[in-house]
């Protein structure tokens, strides 16, 4: 066997393919800088899954978060938009009040899940009670398993109504969020 580096290839789309999926996520494009960052769009259907999965635990809960990412070039570092159509929510973990261990067993469940032209564009887990923020563990988690600049973390203090996002290896906040956008397919 011969061995060879070789970047995976990644099913980006076009920042063009937005004019007829997603108008209003077009415009907001249009109207940015292109050093503005990313643009998370999370569709309505997702996000009802994350809150219903969320709202029914007292313990930390979580979940993968399945979607679409269109950048420049192809290029994953130039992504500019990520558009969260789908959250799988973890059923095999162990979670306490300030902690949470997801199984492999979401990883086997979102790649089931997966559409042609979508990839695990992140995570999401909940701080009931402590606020919407990422911890230090938290940022260790999305610089391992969530490094790339297309990469959202997002945590939501049920309790208090609370949520925060994030993104890349840094841990960044992202240029804007728009949620309720259409696409869903959960």
């Amino acid at each position: 066997m011969r061995w060879t580096e070789q970047a995976p290839m990644l099913p980006l789309q076009p920042l063009g393919a937005l004019a007829g999926r997603a108008p209003d996520l077009e415009a907001w494009l249009r109207d940015a800088a292109a050093d503005a960052g990313l643009l998370v769009a999370v569709s309505a259907a997702a996000a009802g899954t994350v809150s219903r999965h969320l709202a029914a635990h007292e313990d930390e809960q979580g979940g993968l978060l399945l979607g679409e990412v269109y950048a420049e070039d192809q290029d994953a570092a130039r992504s500019r938009v990520v558009r969260i159509t789908q959250a799988v929510p973890s059923q095999d973990y162990s979670g306490t009040g300030v902690s949470l261990r997801m199984e492999s067993g979401v990883w086997e469940e979102a790649r089931r899940r997966l559409g042609p032209d979508e990839l695990v564009v992140g995570w999401y887990h909940s701080h009931p009670g402590l606020g919407a923020f990422f911890s230090d563990t938290d940022r260790r988690t999305q610089r391992a398993f969530f490094p790339h600049a297309y990469s959202v973390g997002w945590v939501v203090d049920p309790l208090r109504g609370e949520s925060a996002w994030f993104v890349g290896s840094e841990s960044l906040p992202p240029a804007r969020v728009a949620r309720g956008t259409d696409g869903g397919n959960d």
